[in-house]
């Protein structure tokens, strides 16, 4: 636990050590720790995760593109174009998720 020895009688805001004395009392040092370990075990397990996607094939994307493309069309609040433009912009998110070059027709 951080002490200041200048200021012993109260908490001076603008020293370094006063700061950290405060924060170590209230126990928001622990907290702040405790998501720091949090945040780097989800990082672990996104990057981890990141490999665990499915081959992207253009069959598959083409597959994708024709299903969304026909639920853009159900929904009905929206034209034909636009339920192409939406549609591949989606295949290509899925494109620079993976680092895939998006294919001509996307």
């Amino acid at each position: 636990m951080t002490v200041c020895n200048a200021h012993e009688n109260f908490f001076d805001w603008n020293c370094n050590d006063c700061k950290e004395e405060y924060r170590d009392l209230k126990g928001t040092n622990l907290i702040d720790e405790k998501l720091h370990i949090k945040n780097i075990i989800h990082a672990n397990k996104v990057d981890k995760n990141k490999d665990n996607y499915k081959e992207f094939t253009e069959d598959r994307a083409k597959k994708l593109y024709e299903d969304l493309f026909l639920q853009y069309l159900k929904k009905g609040n929206m034209s034909e174009e636009e339920s192409i433009e939406r549609s591949k912009s989606i295949i290509r998110k899925q494109c620079s998720l993976r680092n895939i070059k998006p294919w001509s027709w996307v």
